[in-house]
């Protein structure tokens, strides 16, 4: 369950999309060396703060578990030095710093493969290295903006909002995640190293592929719905439910499953009836077919809706906040949320990764580390002395916890 193990990462990147791809990396037996200012990542203080801590912003929690902090000066030519060695001794750089600033430290992948040329050197940035916005920043929210994922009300109305998850930072980081480990794979062929470049601007264009096609493919004439709108599915019925207690989302995807469906809410009726039998009839028809199946959804509770519909192969869930969905017996029965006990956060709550091997969830690895914890391990691994790195310590160079 630990395919990585023997790799080791340098992991410079800060905030979330980089992280992610060190933490999933470290999830799968990678050594992940967090390389650190003497501040330490941005996220270690970003609000909210995991019970009122300081330095345990609930952010750096999320993407940081199975890594060791290494606190570097990359100002001095003693801790440009440090990397450079520790570099000929990695396999993977992952770094998103703004564009050229690498390169101007001497530590682009260039530079760095002269030394190892099995590295394989991942860059994370906003927009990538070519385009009009080549040198522009981002965070998820910005990204959001400009592909078309914040969309534009009616007038009048409010203003654009951000989707309440980082979906470009997650899918970013797994893309790069993905992209590692094909390049591990070619290394493994050829002998030699990759440089891979990774952006949020790319993952958010791929994540709107169908609405680019259905554009494309329309002319413009089939488009979603603005923020606010309601809109009828392609398939009927394939929306939000209100049940009796809370909201249901029901999804009859094929012809098969409505008809499933009738059966399961007892009204074999309406698949009988020329105005809902097909789907192009249930679009026509919707309002009627709403009037039937509101008021009937609305009789029962969300458990009984899950129960039956569950049972008779439809597709339904409740629509939960994350408090509902912290205590769905469903996910305490799969595993993914696992608790583990830090020196220096206390007990914490953690999604483990969401891919099983062999049938079974890995126990998560060691918690997310203090700044600096492991920067005198990790510099004896790599050959200096305890009194060099003492020397590096009181001049500034490495920062040790």
């Amino acid at each position: 369950m630990k395919p990585l193990n023997g790799i080791r990462v340098l992991d410079f990147s800060t905030v979330f999309a980089g992280p992610h791809c060190g933490q999933l990396l470290g999830d799968y037996g990678a050594d992940i060396l967090k390389i650190e200012p003497t501040s330490g990542d941005d996220s270690r203080n970003w609000q909210p703060l995991h019970r009122r801590q300081a330095g345990a912003g609930t952010l750096f929690l999320v993407v940081n578990r199975n890594k060791r902090s290494v606190v570097i000066n990359l100002k001095s030519k003693e801790g440009i030095d440090i990397v450079r060695r520790l570099a000929r001794q990695s396999d993977v750089v992952l770094q998103n710093f703004s564009a050229g600033v690498m390169d101007r430290l001497g530590l682009g992948y260039t530079q760095l493969r002269q030394e190892n040329k099995r590295l394989i050197y991942c860059s994370i940035s906003a927009f990538g290295e070519v385009g009009p916005m080549a040198k522009a920043r981002g965070y998820d929210p910005v990204i959001q903006a400009f592909s078309g994922m914040m969309q534009i009300p009616e007038e009048g109305g409010p203003p654009p909002a951000r989707l309440n998850i980082p979906l470009i930072d997650f899918t970013t980081g797994q893309n790069a995640f993905a992209g590692i480990l094909a390049a591990i794979i070619q290394r493994g062929v050829t002998g030699e190293g990759a440089f891979l470049e990774v952006c949020l601007a790319d993952s958010a264009v791929a994540l709107q592929a169908w609405g680019l096609q259905r554009l494309w493919g329309t002319e413009g004439v089939v488009l979603p719905p603005k923020t606010g709108q309601h809109v009828i599915s392609d398939n009927v019925p394939y929306e939000s439910f209100k049940a009796s207690d809370g909201f249901v989302y029901i999804a009859c995807g094929n012809q098969k499953l409505w008809e499933l469906f009738c059966t399961a809410i007892q009204k074999p009726d309406l698949n009988a009836n020329p105005l809902f039998k097909t789907n192009p009839a249930r679009r026509k028809n919707y309002a009627a077919l709403m009037d039937i199946l509101g008021p009937l959804i609305a009789s029962k509770s969300r458990v009984f809706w899950e129960r039956v519909l569950v049972k008779a192969g439809v597709p339904i869930a409740p629509v939960n906040d994350l408090s509902q969905l912290s205590e769905h017996p469903h996910i305490s029965a799969s595993k993914i949320v696992q608790q583990y006990t830090s020196p220096h956060f206390g007990t914490l709550n953690t999604v483990a990764r969401a891919v099983r091997f062999d049938g079974e969830v890995s126990p998560v690895g060691p918690p997310p580390p203090r700044l600096g914890e492991h920067t005198r391990a990790i510099l004896l691994e790599a050959g200096y002395s305890d009194d060099q790195i003492n020397d590096y310590r009181d001049t500034g160079v490495v920062g040790i916890a």
